[in-house]
C-alpha cells in the first residue's frame, strides 16, 4: 500500500496513540499466523485504517496482549487481540498487496520489472490462499485492475476514469453484508481509493516524467514539468471532493468504538496529506526513519 493515510499525532490523546499502534501490531501478527513473514514486509497504516473502520461498530475493544516478534524479539508488545477484524483487514492486504505487485510487473522495466516478478513468485501460494478465503472480493480486484490496465496502455488522458477503476478495485475490499453499512462503506472506501490513487499520481509525477510510466495527472495537464504549483487548484478541488465524500460515510456509520481515533485520520490526516503532497513537503512515513513509528 501506499502509507498516505495516518493519524495527526499531536492532535491525538496518548490512548489514541496507544490503540493506534496496537491494531498495526495486532494487523502484522494477524497477516504472520495466516500468511508467513513476507507479507508483513507490506504492512502499512493504510491497512490499519482499513481494520479500524470495518471494526468500528463492534461495541467492545478487548484488552490488548503482549507479543513479541522480529522487531521487538526481547520485549513484548502490546497488540491489539485477535478478532474477524484484523483476520479480515489481513485477507484483504495479502490481495491489494499482490494485486499492486502484479500491477508493478505490467508497468515496470529492468531492474524493477525483475523485482516485482520475484516478489510475485514469493507471494503467490499467499494470494491463493487470500483468494480462496475472500473469492468475491479478489473477483472484482482482478475485474477493476484488468481495467486500469487497459486505460494505462491506452495512455488514457482522464484522471476520473483511471480513478473509478482504481478506486473499484478498494471498494471491493469491503464486506458484503447486504445492509446499509455495506453501501455506507463501500462509498467510503471508493473514495478512499480514488483520493490515494489520484495522489499516489500526483507525488509520482517527478519520477513518472524521467521513467515514461502512465500517469493520469501528467496525460491530463501535459505536463512537461514536475512542477505542479500552476495545476494545484483543480488537484486540490478533486482531491477535496472525495475526502467530502468520505467524511459523509463516516459521519453516516456512526462508529461504536475509535471514534475520536478515526475523525483525526479522517478530517485531519488526510488533508494534512494532500496539502503536503501538492506542496511537495511529503516525507514517507511521516519523516521518522523506523517503519510503523508513529
Amino acid at each position: 500500500m501506499f502509507g498516505f493515510i495516518r493519524p495527526v499525532r499531536p492532535e491525538l490523546r496518548v490512548r489514541e496513540v496507544d490503540r493506534f499502534q496496537q491494531v498495526y501490531c495486532g494487523l502484522c501478527h494477524a497477516i504472520r499466523g495466516r500468511y508467513g513473514r513476507f507479507y508483513t514486509l507490506f504492512l502499512s497504516y493504510d491497512m490499519t485504517f482499513y481494520a479500524l473502520v470495518i471494526g468500528c461498530g463492534s461495541t467492545e475493544t478487548p484488552p490488548p496482549c503482549g507479543k513479541r516478534c522480529d522487531a521487538s524479539p526481547f520485549r513484548k508488545k502490546a497488540c491489539a487481540a485477535p478478532d474477524e477484524f484484523l483476520e479480515r483487514a489481513a485477507d484483504v492486504s495479502v490481495l491489494l498487496t499482490y494485486h499492486k505487485l502484479r500491477d508493478s510487473l505490467a508497468d515496470e522495466k529492468g531492474a524493477k520489472r525483475l523485482l516485482a516478478k520475484t516478489l510475485c513468485h514469493l507471494g503467490r501460494k499467499g494470494y491463493e490462499q487470500a483468494r480462496a478465503r475472500l473469492p468475491e472480493a479478489d473477483r472484482r480486484m482482478v475485474r477493476a485492475l484488468e481495467d486500469l490496465q487497459t486505460l494505462e496502455q491506452q495512455n488514457c488522458d482522464s484522471m476520473d476514469r483511471a480513478a473509478d477503476a482504481s478506486a473499484r478495485l478498494t471498494a471491493a475490499a469491503v464486506p458484503q453484508t447486504g445492509d446499509a453499512r455495506e453501501r455506507i462503506l463501500t462509498q467510503m472506501f471508493y473514495h478512499v481509493g480514488r483520493w490515494v490513487y489520484l495522489l499516489d499520481a500526483c507525488a509520482d509525477v517527478a519520477e513518472d516524467l524521467v521513467s515514461g510510466n502512465y500517469n493520469p495527472v501528467v496525460r491530463r495537464y501535459g505536463l512537461q514539468a514536475p512542477a505542479l504549483s500552476e495545476i494545484k487548484q483543480p488537484l486540490e478541488t478533486t482531491l477535496e471532493r472525495s475526502l467530502v465524500d468520505v467524511c459523509s460515510a463516516f459521519d453516516l456509520l456512526r462508529p461504536e468504538r475509535d471514534e475520536g481515533l478515526l475523525r483525526n485520520i479522517i478530517f485531519l490526516g488526510m488533508p494534512l496529506v494532500t496539502r503536503q503532497v501538492l506542496d511537495g513537503t511529503y516525507q514517507t512515513n511521516g519523516g521518522w526513519g523506523k517503519h510503523g513509528s508513529l
